[in-house]
């Protein structure tokens, strides 16, 4: 009796690690990642940011899909253009647009073209500080990925902040 009570339990450990270890390695499909990183100055002496983001979209890769980016900032940055990385190499840069009161901007993704076979992408938005307020001490951007597969939406979305005082000098 005691050897069929140890072999149930041990079943039960087992398929209890299993589907651990399967949650675990499913987590890191479906990810984004954003980072920024100061660029410097323009010719008009404003300070460039570029907001980095990369992405994993998982087995959605295999779908139907599509895909559409949002990047929003604080107050006084405004957007220049993005770049997505297509066929493993970084293209021509796109103008981001936006007026003056949004603080967000939309672009769309080709997914054969941006998506590798894993289902990975990146790219880089670049921002330009046009109102320099120095009263706030810190600045953030984000990324906000919606990808649409078989009629059901996805929404993956990260985001980063820097100091102001580090960017303005």
């Amino acid at each position: 009796m005691a050897i069929i009570i140890m072999g149930i339990v041990l079943f039960i450990c087992v398929i209890t690690v299993a589907l651990v270890l399967m949650k675990k390695l499913s987590k890191n499909e479906i990810m984004l990642e954003v980072t920024a990183t100061s660029e410097g100055k323009n010719e008009l002496d404003q300070a460039i940011m570029k907001i980095y983001f990369t992405y994993s979209i998982g087995k959605l890769a295999s779908r139907k899909r599509q895909i559409l980016g949002s990047v929003e900032w604080s107050d006084g940055w405004m957007p220049v253009s993005y770049n997505l990385k297509e066929n493993g190499v970084y293209r021509e840069e796109r103008l981001l647009y936006a007026t003056k009161n949004q603080s967000y901007s939309t672009f769309e993704i080709h997914a054969p073209n941006a998506i590798d076979d894993q289902g990975r992408g990146e790219g880089y938005a670049v921002l330009v500080l046009e109102n320099p307020d120095i009263s706030h001490r810190s600045s953030r951007a984000g990324v906000i990925l919606a990808v649409t597969a078989n009629m059901i939406t996805y929404q993956l979305s990260d985001s980063t902040s820097w100091h102001n005082e580090v960017v303005i000098n």
